[in-house]
């Protein structure tokens, strides 16, 4: 009996034992590893355009522009158009009174071209007689042609008439009026100014720091900023080296012709997508991916066969929902986008839903 009762007793004895063998020295359970739940998305190898947007404000070209002015004092009359009138060819754009000085220039003139002429008859009668020489007949004959060519100059200016009428030279826009009806003007004293409607030029504020971005020839959409779903493409034509005082940014200037003008009128304000540098073959991941420590450093995880791996990258682009990066990475990859924050190198993951979507 007791034989039996000491089997029992050591077989409870091993039973009782066999779990403590599970146990640590310290008495503690043993842990199983950790495994973080994560998706992924694959890194995608393509080329991405840098685009700033970016304001403007749409005038007439001043390539194209023609101010319209006499040669001659005067005193306007009559203004019959006003500033963004479209005028046709051959319309009256205003009416001036020629200056007293004016209309006494062109009596001059009269006078001087009837002296020269008489002179000249009186001339050629002496030098038949033999009391006159040939240069003295010369000299007459070229104070003719003289007197002449002034009273011709006098009268394309417009002095011979009281009342001189100024017409379109061609179909245009008035752009502006910078005078008044019954104000005295001095010669060359600008009238009106016309600009052509399809020559437009548009200038876009850019930042100092993004002008090194931009270069000539870079492709531009413009959008009025009424009606954002109308674009027009064209190109950036310069980018000037200084800064606006007014904007404070550096003004782009984009030339409009043609139908390229059709949606826009001088004065309008609009919108623009700039293309600024192109990426070739860069290395673009979903933005989630990115994470960043205290001092800025950005970096992203890497999951190679179940195992996160922390990798540096430099951020060359942020752009919608991705981002290009430079860095230890290839294309085809996966990166953590969902959970990334929780990782550290090293860690076990399990992939689940992985995106295999492409970054855009």
């Amino acid at each position: 009996m007791k034989c039996l009762q000491g089997l029992i007793l050591a077989l409870l004895t091993c039973i009782t034992t066999t779990p403590a063998q599970a146990e640590d020295e310290g008495g503690g359970e043993a842990q199983l590893p950790v495994v973080h739940q994560v998706q992924t998305a694959q890194i995608q190898q393509q080329s991405v355009d840098e685009i700033l947007h970016v304001y403007g404000k749409v005038s007439f070209d001043d390539a194209w522009l023609q101010n319209i002015s006499l040669a001659y004092a005067g005193q306007i009359m009559r203004l019959p158009v006003v500033a963004g009138e479209p005028v046709a060819k051959g319309q009256l754009l205003a009416e001036v009174a020629t200056a007293p000085a004016a209309a006494a220039a062109w009596q001059q003139a009269l006078s001087a071209v009837s002296f020269s002429e008489a002179e000249a008859d009186r001339m050629r009668s002496l030098l038949a007689d033999q009391l006159a020489t040939t240069s003295q007949l010369a000299a007459a004959e070229k104070a003719v042609a003289d007197s002449h060519a002034q009273l011709q100059q006098l009268r394309q200016q417009g002095a011979s008439k009281g009342i001189h009428q100024i017409l379109s030279p061609f179909a245009a826009v008035v752009a502006a009026i910078p005078v008044q009806a019954g104000q005295r003007i001095a010669p060359g004293v600008t009238l009106l100014q016309l600009g052509k409607p399809d020559r437009l030029k548009v200038l876009l504020g850019v930042e100092a720091e993004d002008v090194g971005r931009i270069a000539v020839g870079n492709r531009v959409d413009i959008h009025p900023s009424m009606n954002p779903d109308v674009m027009v493409t064209a190109a950036v034509d310069q980018v000037l080296q200084a800064v606006n005082p007014q904007t404070r940014l550096v003004d782009l200037l984009v030339r409009l012709s043609g139908d390229q003008t059709r949606p826009f009128l001088s004065g309008m304000a609009v919108s623009a997508d700039i293309v600024g540098r192109t990426f070739h073959e860069a290395l673009t991941i979903p933005r989630q991916s990115v994470i960043y420590d205290d001092a800025g450093a950005a970096s992203v995880m890497r999951i190679e066969h179940g195992m996160a791996r922390r990798a540096t990258v430099q951020v060359l682009l942020e752009k919608d929902k991705s981002i290009v990066v430079q860095g230890e990475l290839a294309a085809g990859e996966a990166v953590a986008t969902i959970g990334v924050a929780e990782l550290a190198d090293g860690d076990s993951v399990s992939v689940q839903a992985a995106s295999q979507e492409a970054a855009q």
